[in-house]
């Protein structure tokens, strides 16, 4: 399995990643899932391996605690203001079929 990087830069600087076993089906499952006929205008890359481990699925829903509220926090656990939940590492490490896995519209 490979991760596929789908980005619109001219529409609207949205960035979307596709867990998939080779192109063809990132593609396909790409313009389903969103409801597209063509990808004109859309980059698409593969994302190597190696960079696997330093982007991550992140929880929007749980921001980075403010530092005047006192609370103990590991910024570590936290990417781009918000609370990791994987490395999509360990994302491939645990699922098998194609999946959108993140996105950066929210």
């Amino acid at each position: 399995m490979k991760i596929y990087e789908f980005k619109w830069p001219k529409l609207s600087n949205t960035t979307e990643w596709v867990f998939a076993p080779n192109i063809k089906e990132a593609r396909t499952f790409y313009m389903d899932h969103i409801g597209v006929r063509d990808l004109d205008g859309c980059e698409i890359r593969s994302v190597p391996k190696k960079q696997w481990d330093s982007n991550y699925l992140i929880d929007p829903n749980e921001p980075e605690p403010d530092e005047d509220d006192g609370i103990e926090w590991n910024e570590d656990d936290y990417c781009g203001g918000y609370k990791i939940v994987m490395s999509f590492k360990e994302y491939a490490e645990q699922n098998t079929e194609t999946d959108m896995i993140a996105t950066t519209e929210f």
